[in-house]
C-alpha cells in the first residue's frame, strides 16, 4: 500500500505545473473498482483503493450542438488492480446534465500483462463536476 500511495503522489506531481492553469473535473466512479476520478485537460485520473489509471484523450467530439452529449477515445495504462499493470483504450460519452457536472460511461479493452497475456473488455460510469 505504501508503494501504491507513493506512485500515486508522484503521478500527481507530474501534472501539478499544468493543473494550476487547466480545466479540472473531480468526481467519483465505479472503474475497477470504487474510485476518485479526474479529468485535467485531455488526462483522465483513476485512483482507485487498490489501483490508478491514467488515459490520455486522444479525440474528442459532440454529437450535434443541441444535445449535452459528447464523446471521446482515450488511450492509457493502468497498475494495480490484482497486482497488475496494463494498457486499456477507453470509449465514452458524456452527458453534462447541470451547469458544470458531467455523468459519464465507457467501455474499455484493457490488456492486462502482469502474468500471462489476458485481454477483457471492461467498463465505467461516474459523474464529475467541473471547477
Amino acid at each position: 500500500m505504501k508503494k501504491f500511495i507513493v506512485i500515486s503522489i508522484l503521478v500527481l506531481t507530474l501534472f501539478l505545473s499544468d493543473i494550476a492553469q487547466a480545466q479540472v473535473k473531480v468526481g467519483v466512479a465505479i472503474d475497477m473498482d470504487l474510485s476518485v476520478v479526474a479529468q485535467v485537460d485531455r488526462y483522465n485520473l483513476v485512483l482507485g483503493d487498490s489501483g490508478f489509471a491514467v488515459d490520455y484523450l486522444v479525440k474528442t467530439g459532440r454529437f450535434d450542438n443541441n444535445t449535452p452529449l459528447s464523446w471521446y477515445v482515450a488511450g492509457g495504462g493502468w497498475a494495480g488492480w490484482d497486482d497488475g499493470f496494463g494498457v486499456r483504450a477507453p470509449l465514452g460519452i458524456s452527458w453534462y446534465f447541470a451547469k458544470g457536472w458531467d455523468l459519464y460511461g465507457q467501455v474499455q479493452p484493457v490488456a492486462d500483462f502482469d502474468n500471462d497475456f489476458d485481454f477483457s473488455v471492461d467498463g465505467a460510469i461516474g459523474v464529475r463536476f467541473a471547477f
